[in-house]
């Protein structure tokens, strides 16, 4: 909505025969640069960047695509405003915290209110220029350190690296909701997102048993790749890190050694790759979750065996995992429909033997609680920091199970 304001020369002169019309002109409101970043917050989130147009954002705040540009140079600069305005919100909170707990509570409160915000420095950022981009990295890095230093002052004996793990599983936390719509009363979800941090922030490590092999980074080290293997693999890679409407087949076909006529004779299309990445990923999950339950237990048992599947899958499937998350909305629409009902059933289940371990569990508590755990393992895997670190596949399973119990 537009705001105006009657602008009138409130002065009368002696001896004018005629009185002059009182003119209106438009005021711009001091907000206008703040409610545009607001309006493609939204839109960015909810189409995804491609699919928004500066006529779209303009329309939303009820102005002119000309107007727009008077605060933007384009859509490019706007994204980074808006992913920029993003990070810095949580940033802040960071900031302002004296210790760990207050700002665990006010993240947790605060969450509801920019729920989705994640998707915006998680998918819809890696459209920036890389230099951009790579700021952006920065940004987020410095506030795990902020949220870092919290966990530090409460437990000095962790090193660095354990240190990092957590913060960013008191991030990924917090980030989750922005990926489903479950809900609940707004007191019990902050309690909820409350403890569920709490967990991973205070959970200990180096409990569980000797860690064994760490599976390859990208799950393909150790094959004798084929052409179409070799294709297929550069194109996960490409689509996790620039985002699948932002790579070409000529890119694909550059990263991979291959011509385009290569290309076409194994993938008619870029769709086609996109399809054989999650049809891929699908098996493999599916596969692990067999494995997982094969073997008899106790329902704890076989929780924590599931719980292992799901890490040792995204520990080897780092690129897929990132396209999973983020690309399922650019598959055609039979295979869009399948790939979310394969989610739900992988839900369902994970609800199903989380009510065996803890009986009464509200069933919506228990989705939200498992989608903020394999979250903190999605995340973990992605970053840097914690995917280097020694023994991950162990300290995420501690991490897990704590959240799953608390």
């Amino acid at each position: 909505m537009l705001y105006f304001a009657q602008v009138a020369d409130s002065e009368g002169r002696a001896g004018m025969q005629t009185e002059e019309p009182r003119r209106r002109t438009a005021r711009r409101p001091p907000d206008r640069k703040a409610r545009i970043v607001a309006a493609a917050s939204g839109l960015f989130r909810a189409r995804g960047y491609h699919n928004v147009s500066l006529a779209d954002v303009a329309a939303e705040v009820g102005i002119t695509a000309p107007a727009l540009y008077r605060h933007f140079r384009g859509k490019p600069d706007l994204l980074l405003h808006v992913v920029d305005s993003t990070v810095a919100v949580v940033a802040a909170s960071v900031a302002a915290a004296p210790d760990l707990d207050s700002y665990l509570r006010a993240a947790a409160s605060q969450a509801q209110d920019r729920r989705g915000a994640a998707v915006l420095w998680q998918r819809e950022a890696r459209h920036l220029p890389e230099d951009r981009r790579k700021e952006q990295r920065r940004a987020l890095s410095a506030v795990a350190e902020g949220i870092g230093e919290l966990i530090h002052a409460d437990r000095p004996e962790l090193d660095h690296a354990e240190i990092q793990l957590l913060a960013w599983a008191a991030l990924s936390v917090f980030a989750s909701i922005s990926w489903h719509r479950t809900s609940l009363p707004r007191r019990r979800f902050e309690e909820l997102l409350h403890r569920l941090a709490h967990a991973a922030t205070h959970c200990p490590l180096g409990t569980g048993p000797a860690a064994g092999a760490e599976p390859a980074p990208g799950g393909y080290a150790a094959l004798a790749m084929s052409r179409r293997e070799e294709i297929l693999v550069e194109a996960i890679r490409l689509f996790d890190e620039r985002g699948f409407q932002s790579v070409s087949t000529d890119d694909i076909g550059e990263a991979a050694g291959a011509t385009g006529p290569s290309i076409y004779k194994h993938f008619p299309t870029k769709t086609d790759l996109l399809v054989a990445a999650v049809v891929r990923g699908g098996e493999q999950r599916r596969a692990g979750t067999a494995q997982a339950l094969s073997l008899p237990g106790a329902p704890r048992e076989t929780v924590e065996r599931l719980l292992r599947s799901y890490i040792d899958f995204v520990l080897s499937q780092r690129h897929l995992i990132g396209l999973l998350v983020g690309e399922l909305d650019q598959l055609p629409e039979k295979e869009r429909r399948g790939a979310r009902q394969a989610q739900r059933e992988y839900l369902a289940l994970w609800v199903r033997l989380l009510d065996e371990v803890r009986p009464g569990l509200d069933p919506a508590e228990a989705r939200i609680t498992v989608i903020a755990t394999l979250t903190v393992i999605d995340n973990a895997a992605r970053t840097g920091t914690s995917g280097d670190h020694p023994n991950l596949a162990e300290r995420l399973s501690e991490i897990g199970m704590a959240m799953l119990l608390t």
